[in-house]
């Protein structure tokens, strides 16, 4: 006989006593066959827990599966917005300019105003994390549309910000605040490090066009950081401020300075 699930010849197959198929080795055990029969004389409690797990499977099923669209969304939001930065960047030093002749210059140029950007919102997004936030990269359209605009060379005043890490969980103002302050702190960290760096590369008589770059880079996390610390809005400013308005003075303050310094 065959077996009624592979369909195995068998010269001795095994009979289910609880549905009356017969079934290879392989296949003999109820659990094996789903066996229907075995399902019908089940206690209403073992019923019970097998729907209670059927039902929590779809669920991590139906879980992870809205898991991996988010995330691909969000990657595919970031990656918008990484482009369209990279095109305010070409428009500040213009599209015609010398910079696009040298090829070590032109990639830590554009890789480091990505970068100013990029750490910035992933500072933000990791922190919240951390404490338990659900966070994640959002595309602003309105932001976007003026950020695309400030892409243009001849334009003075220049819009970063093509969106934006979104908090999904009710939290305490010291997490909001915190996650706040850590995208500005970022940019301060990136600005002092670029600032040294480009002390540097004139100690070590590079070409200055490597210190203007670095300076360039500098100026536009020094930037970033006052910018955001405005407390206006849904900027970051507002939201330390209400969490701590010494750590907001510190830092603005370590802002001002910075901007200053590498203009």
């Amino acid at each position: 006989m065959k077996c009624s699930i592979c369909g195995k010849e068998e010269l001795l197959p095994f009979k289910c006593k609880y549905c009356g198929e017969y079934f290879c080795a392989e296949h003999r055990l109820p659990e094996k066959h789903n066996c229907l029969g075995a399902q019908a004389i089940a206690s209403p409690h073992e019923k019970e827990m097998r729907e209670v797990r059927l039902r929590m499977k779809t669920e991590e099923e139906v879980l992870k599966s809205l898991s991996r669209r988010r995330a691909l969304r969000e990657a595919g939001h970031i990656a918008i917005s990484l482009i369209l930065v990279s095109l305010v960047g070409l428009s500040i030093v213009g599209y015609s300019s010398y910079i696009f002749m040298l090829p070590s210059i032109f990639i830590i140029y554009l890789a480091g105003f990505i970068l100013s950007y990029l750490l910035h919102e992933l500072a933000h997004r990791i922190v919240a994390r951390r404490n338990n936030v659900k966070a994640y990269f959002k595309l602003d359209p309105i932001g976007s549309l003026l950020t695309l605009v400030s892409a243009i060379p001849m334009l003075p005043i220049k819009f970063i910000s093509p969106g934006a890490v979104v908090l999904s969980t009710l939290t305490s103002l010291r997490v909001i605040g915190s996650v706040a302050f850590w995208g500005p702190a970022t940019n301060l960290i990136l600005s002092i490090s670029l600032y040294i760096l480009s002390l540097l590369s004139k100690t070590l008589l590079l070409p200055t066009i490597y210190s203007t770059i670095l300076i360039i880079l500098a100026k536009f996390n020094a930037f970033i950081a006052f910018f955001n610390l405005i407390p206006f809005g849904p900027l970051d400013g507002l939201k330390i401020i209400k969490w701590s308005i010494t750590r907001w003075v510190v830092i603005f303050t370590l802002s001002l300075l910075l901007l200053i310094f590498t203009w």
